[in-house]
C-alpha cells in the first residue's frame, strides 16, 4: 500500500511540475532532498516516487510548449513549432491528444526496453577494467562537450569547470584540501543540491521574471480534436516511432539527451518530409519530436545505473538522492538488487499510463492554471531551490554557495557554456581522477593500449573532438 500511496503522490506532483513553465524534471526533483526523512525507512519508495515523477512530468511538461510558446522544460522546445501555432489555430486540443498518446507510446515502449533488457545490459560490467572505465569516462565528457557545443574552445571551457569544481575539497590521493580558499565549508567539496540549482534553476527563474506568459487560445471541440490528436499518431506512426528511436539514443549519451534529442527528431521529421511546410502548424512535425522526451528519459538512466554516469541533468539528481538513501548507482550490486530494479521500472511505467488518464480530463483546467502570472513561479521555484540547498548543513553558508554556482550559471547560460557538460564533469571529476591515475599507476602506455574496449572509446572520443573542431573550422569529411 505504501508503495501504491507514493506512486500516486510522484504522479500528481510530477503532472502538476511538469505544467509549470520552464520547471520540469531538473528544477522538480530538487525537492526531493527536502523529503529525505520520509524515505529512510524504506529507500525503495524513494525510488518509486521519483521514478513516478519522471514518468508523470515527461507526459505534463508539454502542454505549457504548445498552449503558450514557452517550454514546459528544455526537452519540450521542440514542440513549440508547430504546437503553438496548432493552438492558435483553434487546434489546441488535437494538438495536446497528439502530445498525450505519443508521448505514453513511447514512454512505455522504451521504457519496456531499457528496464525490461537491463539485467543484459549489466553484462556489459564484465568488460570493464580500470582503464575501460577511466576511457569511457573521458568519451561521457567527449559526448556532452563537444557535440552539444559548436565552439571547441567553449566546449573545453565547459569541461574543464565543470572538473574544477569537482576537484574542490579534499584530494583522495594525498588527503590534503585543494581549492577550498581556505573556507572550512568546502572541505569535503560543493554539494551537488547548490550546484544543479545554479546551473539550471537560477538561470530560468531569472528568464521566468524578465518575460511575460502569453495568455493560452481556449480549447474548443476538446473531445472530439483529442480524438483526432489520437488518430494522428496512429497515422503517422513512423514519424512518431522515430522521434522514440532518436530520443532513445540521444538519451543513452551522457548529457546529450533532452532538448538536443528533441531538437533531432524534429529535424529529422522535417528532413523526412521535404516537400511539406513546417513551422505553420504541421501535425508530422509535433508528432515528430514529441515522443524523443519521454523515450530519453529511462535512455538517460541506463548510463547513470550501469555506471555511476548520468545521462541528463535530472538523473545526477537521482544519483544523489539514491547515494543519500543508502543506494549507490553504477555499482555491481545495486544491479542485482530486484526489488530496486521493480521500483524504478513499475515507478517509471505505471506511473506513464495513469498521468496520460489523468491529463485527459484536466486538460481543460490546466489552461487557466496557465494564465497564472509567471512571477509566481518564480517564487514557488525559488522557494523550492533555496529550501533544497539549505538540508545540507541548514547554515547561511549553503546560501553563500548557492548564490556562487548560480552567478556561475547565469554566466555559463549568456555566454554559451554547456551547462550539462559543467555538471557532468563536476560529477565524474572524483572518478575519472581515481580511474585515471591508477591506470597509469598500474599499467604502461603499451598495455593500456593493447586492450581493444579502451583503445576503441579512446578513438571515439578523439574523433568527437576531431569532428567538432572541424565543423567549428568550416572543414567537411568529404
Amino acid at each position: 500500500m505504501e508503495y501504491i500511496i507514493w506512486l500516486m503522490l510522484g504522479t500528481v506532483y510530477g503532472t502538476i511540475v511538469g505544467v509549470i513553465p520552464v520547471a520540469g524534471a531538473t528544477i522538480g526533483l530538487l525537492a526531493v532532498f527536502g523529503m529525505i526523512d520520509s524515505f529512510l525507512g524504506n529507500p525503495y519508495l524513494g525510488v518509486v516516487f521519483m521514478t513516478a515523477f519522471l514518468g508523470a512530468v515527461s507526459s505534463s511538461d508539454s502542454f505549457t510548449s504548445i498552449l503558450t510558446g514557452i517550454p514546459g522544460s528544455g526537452s519540450t522546445a521542440a514542440s513549440i513549432i508547430d504546437g503553438y501555432p496548432m493552438a492558435r489555430n483553434g487546434q489546441g486540443a488535437r494538438a495536446v491528444g497528439i502530445a498525450l498518446m505519443d508521448s505514453t507510446v513511447n514512454g512505455l515502449f522504451w521504457g519496456l526496453l531499457a528496464f525490461g533488457l537491463m539485467p543484459f545490459y549489466s553484462k556489459l560490467i564484465l568488460f570493464f577494467g580500470i582503464p575501460e572505465f577511466a576511457a569511457l569516462m573521458l568519451l561521457s565528457l567527449a559526448c556532452v562537450g563537444f557535440i552539444t557545443v559548436k565552439n571547441p574552445m567553449l566546449s573545453i571551457a565547459s569541461v574543464a569547470l565543470g572538473l574544477f569544481l569537482g576537484m574542490i575539497g579534499q584530494d583522495p590521493g594525498t588527503g590534503a584540501y585543494r581549492f577550498t580558499f581556505g573556507w572550512d565549508y568546502l572541505a569535503a567539496g560543493i554539494q551537488i543540491v547548490p550546484i544543479i540549482a545554479g546551473l539550471f534553476a537560477v538561470p530560468e527563474i531569472i528568464d521566468c521574471l524578465r518575460g511575460k506568459m502569453k495568455k493560452p487560445p481556449p480549447m474548443v471541440d476538446y473531445w472530439s480534436q483529442l480524438k483526432q490528436g489520437f488518430s494522428d499518431c496512429w497515422q503517422h506512426r513512423r514519424d512518431m516511432m522515430r522521434g522514440g528511436v532518436i530520443g532513445f539514443f540521444t538519451g543513452i549519451l551522457p548529457g546529450i539527451g533532452g532538448s538536443a534529442g528533441d531538437m533531432m527528431a524534429y529535424g529529422a521529421t522535417v528532413a523526412k518530409h521535404p516537400k511539406e511546410q513546417f513551422g505553420n502548424g504541421n501535425v508530422k512535425g509535433l508528432i515528430g519530436c514529441e515522443g524523443a522526451n519521454n523515450a530519453q528519459k529511462p535512455a538517460s538512466l541506463i548510463p547513470t545505473i550501469l555506471f555511476g554516469i548520468p545521462g541528463a541533468p535530472f538523473a545526477a539528481i537521482m544519483m544523489a538522492v539514491c547515494i543519500m538513501l543508502g543506494l549507490e548507482l553504477g555499482t555491481p550490486s545495486l544491479l542485482e538488487d530486484q526489488k530496486f530494479m521493480w521500483a524504478i521500472a513499475g515507478g517509471f511505467l505505471i506511473s506513464t499510463v495513469i498521468s496520460f488518464i489523468i491529463c485527459i480530463f484536466i486538460a481543460r483546467w490546466i489552461v487557466k492554471i496557465l494564465e497564472i502570472p509567471t512571477w509566481i513561479y518564480a517564487a514557488v521555484i525559488s522557494t523550492v531551490v533555496v529550501w533544497s540547498s539549505f538540508q545540507y548543513s541548514g547554515t547561511i553558508n549553503d546560501l553563500y554557495i548557492l548564490v556562487v554556482c548560480g552567478i556561475i550559471g547565469f554566466f555559463a547560460k549568456q555566454i554559451g557554456l554547456s551547462r550539462p557538460a559543467i555538471l557532468l564533469a563536476y560529477v565524474v571529476a572524483e572518478k575519472f581522477e581515481n580511474y585515471t591515475q591508477q591506470s597509469f599507476t598500474l599499467y604502461t602506455w603499451s598495455e593500456i593500449l593493447s586492450r581493444p574496449l579502451t583503445l576503441a572509446l579512446l578513438i571515439v572520443s578523439i574523433l568527437i573532438v576531431i569532428n567538432s573542431v572541424r565543423k567549428f573550422n568550416g572543414i567537411n569529411f568529404n
